[in-house]
């Protein structure tokens, strides 16, 4: 491909995922990180909490990658017994019902396997796979002969790999393999795009149930201040509740998004057992005020980001102010008023 061609596919991919996850400063930040990478044929770790778009950035990745076949196993639903067999294949008689069976590993051979929940994998697992990503091969289960595979790994886990190496859950050695790992920032650390995916979601499911469903702007608000605990996937799940439960206004015929709607739905979803939505996030009463769930909101997302910033830093102050862009002074007071030590 020529450089012109080039460029206009990659200008291509980056409106494609900016139309899905938004273009504020923060994601941004992210694809840019992406793109810096996408050609380095090293593995990758996407690294966020559950619906924050783990699976578009890979699959942005994979777009701008030179190897555009990608292979996905959900490591969260394979069992211990058969991950192994699974992952890198197994021979006839290996164990009970055993078949001559083709690994994902195989499968993908000359293009991208993505381990998505790679911290679901045993640890077992985990030193085969160590041994793929240094030597390239792999021998299958009940077998003793070495494959080669030419395959680039790109995993994602929704939780801290720093914290599960520490506490022994994730194999160290494993985790310094990836030579980039790629942090999706949750939505509390994104409310600019908030608006955006609330027009994306409304746009989406006005036209697959054909509706005109509009919401006024106290409502937009009301969904830009909570506090979207399962982040991207239960905003949307969220907006598809309120479109087909929107009923015509009396007076207009026009179907409207109210906030006395949103906030009936969110107290609906915190009184189901299988939400994970925290008790203080929804109001029980008229009492709370738009202006304090923005306040709790706010608060939130500042929390969220000094502590991920001393994270990165290791606990070094200096290093967290460069990583945040804020002064000593205004750095020193959010930590204060957070109860942040």
């Amino acid at each position: 491909m020529d450089p012109l061609n080039m460029e206009n596919s990659k200008s291509s991919s980056r409106q494609k995922i900016e139309s899905l996850m938004g273009n504020g400063k923060v994601i941004s930040k992210v694809l840019d990180q992406i793109e810096k990478y996408a050609n380095i044929d090293k593995p990758i770790l996407i690294e966020g909490e559950t619906g924050t778009g783990k699976e578009l950035i890979a699959g942005y990745l994979r777009d701008l990658s030179s190897r555009k076949e990608m292979v996905t196993v959900n490591c969260g639903s394979l069992s211990k017994e058969l991950a192994d067999s699974e992952l890198f294949g197994s021979v006839k008689g290996a164990y009970t019902d055993a078949q001559n069976r083709t690994g994902k590993v195989e499968a993908a051979k000359d293009g991208i396997l993505f381990l998505d929940e790679i911290n679901s994998l045993p640890f077992s697992v985990q030193v085969n796979l160590l041994k793929f990503i240094e030597c390239g091969t792999f021998t299958k289960v009940g077998d003793n002969v070495e494959h080669k595979a030419n395959v680039r790994i790109i995993a994602a886990g929704n939780e801290s790999f720093e914290k599960l190496v520490a506490k022994g859950e994730f194999r160290q050695d494993l985790y310094e393999r990836f030579v980039q790992i790629i942090y999706v920032p949750s939505l509390k650390e994104r409310i600019e795009d908030i608006d955006f995916f609330i027009d994306r979601f409304l746009s989406e499911y006005n036209e697959e149930s054909g509706k005109n469903v509009c919401i006024t702007d106290e409502a937009r608000k009301l969904l830009v201040c909570h506090n979207w605990s399962g982040n991207i996937r239960q905003l949307k799940n969220f907006i598809e509740t309120l479109v087909i439960e929107a009923e015509p206004d009396e007076l207009s015929g026009n179907y409207i998004i109210e906030p006395r709607f949103v906030w009936s739905s969110l107290n609906k979803r915190r009184h189901k057992k299988t939400d994970n939505i925290p008790e203080g996030d929804i109001p029980e009463d008229d009492d709370y005020t738009l202006q304090s769930a923005c306040k709790t909101a706010h608060d939130n997302a500042a929390k969220a980001a000094i502590s991920r910033a001393l994270e990165k830093a290791n606990g070094n102050n200096e290093d967290a102010m460069k990583l945040l862009g804020v002064s000593r002074g205004t750095y020193y007071k959010l930590k204060k008023e957070h109860g942040i030590k």
